[in-house]
């Protein structure tokens, strides 16, 4: 009788050990597919601060012209005189390029956070899965799930 029982105790432990096993390798893809996403996500966090630094840049360049814009305007209250008029129109129309520059990099940021965002709620979402699967493979959370198979109060 006492054999029985050893043997149904070595039983549990094999079929334990297998489970373990196998969680740990679903484990182990999860953590590889975590890792590709997190690289993704600081491939995304330094693409959206290089539009940062090119947006401050082009917010420079702005100011500059707007400065030298003003600075003509300043010099001619009465108007622009036609023998300076193609390099106020020149000045304007370098203002008005860094203008359009800095409203494309605005919308390639915003387009850039958005998407990094999203990528932030998959990958939490992901981590939350391998967080659950995870407390799931212990050997004592195991050890009940196969004892509510044998019952037929399957929980996992």
């Amino acid at each position: 009788m006492r054999w029985i029982a050893r043997l149904a105790v070595l039983a549990l432990l094999a079929v334990v050990g297998l489970k373990l096993r196998e969680r740990e390798a679903v484990i182990a893809a999860a953590n590889a597919d975590l890792s590709v996403e997190r690289r993704g996500l600081v491939h995304a966090e330094g693409y959206v601060d290089d539009l940062d630094a090119r947006i401050d840049d082009a917010v420079a360049r702005l100011r500059d012209l707007d400065a030298r814009v003003s600075a003509f305007e300043a010099r001619h209250l009465d108007g622009i005189p036609a023998a300076e008029r193609d390099d106020y129109d020149a000045l304007l129309g370098r203002r008005n390029e860094v203008v359009s520059e800095h409203n494309e990099l605005i919308d390639r940021r915003r387009s850039a956070v958005q998407d990094y965002m999203h990528g932030v709620g998959r990958h939490d979402a992901h981590v939350e899965d391998a967080n659950a699967l995870a407390a799931k493979s212990t050997p004592w959370r195991l050890v009940q799930g196969l004892w509510a198979r044998v019952v037929g109060t399957e929980t996992d």
